[in-house]
């Protein structure tokens, strides 16, 4: 039985948000794997040193400790949520969320739904759009269908 969408959340965090949809050439199952296991992390985003302990209240360190947070959701294959904090960002700016929702496209295809919320600031919304293209997204496809 296939699992329920999830409900949007109703008291998603305030700010600026994106969303991006991809449909990546590869079972759910890899696609889950590329984003929870810190090796197959490091295989594509190559950028840096990766930690990550993907379940509810454990941590992650992505690009050499530049992006940090926790993990508040994670429901195998299908949802991840953490939050998500830049190095360089102002003390008093709070934490923003990434959620990735995942759907299986038939045997070899995975939908992959990602919606980032509760940025500090426009800037940072915009900064943000074009670096989960070039530093997510499109490497781990490629990595993925390659």
């Amino acid at each position: 039985m296939e699992p329920e969408e999830p409900e949007p959340e109703a008291d998603a965090p305030a700010g600026p948000e994106l969303e991006k949809e991809i449909e990546i050439g590869a079972s759910i199952e890899k696609v889950w794997e590329a984003l929870t296991d810190g090796e197959a992390i490091e295989s594509w985003m190559s950028s840096g040193e990766v930690e990550i302990d993907p379940r509810p209240g454990g941590s992650y360190r992505f690009f050499g400790g530049e992006t940090t947070g926790v993990f508040t959701r994670v429901i195998r294959p299908h949802a991840l949520e953490y939050t998500w904090r830049q190095a360089g960002w102002a003390s008093d700016w709070p934490d923003s969320v990434v959620a990735w929702d995942l759907r299986p496209q038939g045997d070899d295809a995975t939908r992959v739904h990602l919606r980032h919320t509760a940025f500090p600031n426009e800037t940072e919304a915009a900064s943000h759009d074009a670096g989960w293209d070039e530093y997510f997204l499109t490497p781990m496809q490629s990595w993925l269908e390659g």
